[in-house]
């Protein structure tokens, strides 16, 4: 079976990148170098040649000063139906959700503190 592929997500992908390139004032090979690809790359990623890889999600925003759920879902989009990003898109917000009603993530934030805390003892 042939994977999912939506090649006007893609587009819109590259639509956005575009778009904050010219207002973050970076060029092609400014973008490429922080991601680590070629500046031809990018341009496919532009262009909608090629699918934007999720990896390079929060390089791209953190380059760009994109919302990165905002940048995810459009990624997302290349490689699922709508209506599937949509169930995984809700799903993941379920979960976090529920992991702060439980305090499931302040615990987390707990260990950090403390194994922290242990390292800067042992030092």
């Amino acid at each position: 079976m042939t994977p999912y592929r939506n090649p006007h997500a893609a587009l819109r992908v590259g639509q956005i990148i575009e778009a904050h390139l010219t207002k973050s004032g970076l060029s092609y090979r400014d973008l490429a170098h922080r991601l680590g690809v070629s500046d031809t790359k990018v341009v496919y990623f532009v262009t909608g040649r090629h699918y934007l890889p999720v990896e390079f999600a929060k390089p791209l925003a953190e380059a760009l000063g994109i919302a990165q759920g905002e940048l995810i879902y459009s990624i997302l989009l290349q490689y699922f139906p709508k209506v599937e990003v949509d169930a995984i898109w809700e799903a993941i917000a379920t979960h976090i959700f529920a992991q702060q009603e439980s305090g499931e993530d302040g615990l987390d934030d707990e260990r950090r503190e403390k194994q922290k805390k242990k390292r800067t003892k042992s030092r």
